[in-house]
């Protein structure tokens, strides 16, 4: 043996080695044949067994651009607009993949009950379920430090929750109405051991503090939550939400603040009627998994409805009380969320008050979607702020952190005229249309919640059994269902359908609820809306 083959190290000889690896001509042409089948039979797996009625996937080639802008803002706003298109169609592919959808719950089911693993957005424990988002609001930086505030104002959202709901406090105290805030603390910040301090954002603390110094009512779940320290647990353990009896002491404790402020009771005597449901939950959802594919069982809770005269709660449009929430507010509230129905914050809060109160509640984006609702309603001509002496607002606390905290205007036009087709109500009626804009649809199992409805903008309305002209109509569809995409969907622009339309006041009681997405178009989005089912998506 050479001087030199005794000085060289293993891991030397191994590089060499590997240098000198070669593979035969024919494992090579095998090689290249196994990876070009692979590629193609995906090819062939979708052209075969993807839904013949599915419509094609285009990109949206209209921008909106305003006639002050300057070229470089057009320019942006085009490439803004490009980017979210190609993201939507990027988005569809995926969605419309057999192989994603035949092989995501496989191996997820695999990976969550052989090693205990979630996935992008659910993260898993021995003992409960998170949510991403909820988790990353309690371990990233403040969200009022200055470095974070200017990084989500590059994203292009506003970001200071404290600038939108001063500005909101501002124009309620313009009709002599009072603000009370209620956060909604994420799970994480008390399922720790014992003797462990309760956790929470960098920026909570300074957040509530100058709420409360700008005279603004601050119901402080988290420390309401930390004081009391009852033994129950207070989040259900696959879900984002908390329980029953955690609702509970938040809906007394609203209470408390407002005989603090002398807002009256009522003297409406309702009943209460204990009932027993059980559901996995929305974390178990998004794992994207076959139920019977799992090993942990439905979780079981008693609720309590509020029944007026033994019928379900229904909310009053005449009360003082305007009540804003999101799911923490519709968890036992709206069926939807397979949690009962009826025994909700805001249904709660009516019984301790003993009179029922107004509200407005969508599932997602609390920052900014509730107030969005209230704005349009105004700008229809319809004074939700009427005779109102308090506007109470929940919201998720993990908003503060990603949360778009929008200033909207809650001016009332009393002069609103619409030439926009809306049926009356009790009524329905056939049409055909083109579509003309539709709003964002999330990807399923994306973000916590299974249901969304869609908004579309359909031109050339005319009505199938007369032939008459309708003009034009804002239509909320279905477009997610139980985590599955629905045709509504799928709609592009320039597609011509087949729908039935209904005023959406017959069933926003029953879909008001439910996760939304409005149309770009600021002005549409004003307009009196249309409840729709689609009837036939093919041109």
């Amino acid at each position: 043996m050479s001087q030199k083959e005794q000085k060289q190290t293993r891991e030397a000889i191994a590089m060499e080695e590997i240098g000198k690896t070669t593979i035969s001509k024919g494992n090579q042409l095998l090689l290249f044949v196994f990876f070009i089948i692979l590629l193609i039979s995906g090819m062939l797996v979708q052209f075969f067994f993807a839904e013949k009625n599915e419509t094609p996937l285009t990109l949206k080639t209209t921008t909106e651009t305003t006639k002050t802008s300057s070229l470089f803002e057009t320019l942006s706003q085009t490439n803004t607009a490009v980017r979210n298109q190609i993201e939507e169609l990027e988005a569809r592919i995926e969605e419309n993949s057999i192989l994603r959808k035949t092989m995501i719950p496989v191996m997820q089911s695999v990976l969550f009950n052989t090693f205990q693993t979630g996935n992008e957005n659910a993260w898993i424990s021995d003992e409960n379920f998170y949510y991403k988002h909820a988790n990353q609001y309690l371990t990233q930086a403040g969200f009022l430090e200055p470095a974070q505030l200017k990084k989500r104002t590059a994203e292009g959202i506003q970001p200071n929750p404290i600038n939108a709901i001063l500005d909101f406090k501002a124009q309620l105290e313009k009709r002599n109405i009072q603000l009370m805030i209620v956060p909604a603390p994420p799970k994480a910040s008390f399922v720790l051991k014992n003797g462990e301090k309760a956790l929470n954002n960098r920026s909570y603390a300074k957040f509530i503090n100058t709420l409360r110094r700008h005279k603004i009512l601050v119901c402080d779940v988290f420390q309401l939550f930390e004081k009391e320290g009852f033994t129950e647990e207070k989040y259900l353990k696959h879900d984002t939400h908390w329980t029953p009896k955690a609702m509970e002491l938040v809906a007394q404790e609203i209470t408390r603040l407002l005989d603090s402020i002398s807002i009256p009771k009522g003297t409406t005597q309702y009943t209460t009627k204990n009932i027993t449901v059980e559901n996995y939950g929305d974390i178990v959802d998004m794992l994207h998994i076959d139920k019977e594919n799992l090993y942990i069982q439905p979780q079981k809770v008693a609720i309590m409805q509020v029944l007026n005269e033994n019928f379900l709660f229904k909310p009053f449009s005449q009360s003082d009380i305007l009540f804003l929430g999101d799911s923490y507010a519709n968890i036992y509230s709206s069926e939807i969320m397979n949690w009962g129905n009826a025994a909700g914050l805001s249904e709660q809060l009516s019984n301790y008050m003993q009179k029922p109160v107004d509200r407005i509640q969508m599932n997602d984006a609390g920052a900014h979607a509730t107030r969005i609702a209230l704005s349009n309603e105004l700008k229809r001509g319809k004074d939700r702020l009427a005779g109102k002496k308090i506007v109470i607002w929940e919201f998720a606390a993990r908003e503060l952190s990603f949360g778009d905290w929008k200033m909207i205007h809650m001016d009332l036009n009393e002069n609103y005229i619409s030439n926009f087709f809306v049926p009356k109500e009790q009524q329905f009626v056939t049409v055909t249309g083109i579509v003309s804009e539709t709003s964002q649809v999330p990807i399923p199992n994306s973000v916590p919640y299974k249901d969304h409805l869609v908004s579309a903008h359909i031109t050339a309305l005319k009505n199938v059994e007369t032939g008459e002209a309708l003009g034009e109509s804002v239509v909320y569809l279905a477009s997610m269902k139980d985590n599955v995409w629905t045709d509504a969907a799928r709609l592009r622009n320039g597609q011509k359908v087949t729908l039935t339309l209904y005023n959406w006041n017959d069933f926003s009681e029953t879909y008001g609820a439910v996760n939304r997405s409005e149309l770009q178009d600021d002005d549409l989005s004003f307009e009196d809306p249309c409840w729709g089912i689609l009837l036939d998506n093919r041109e």
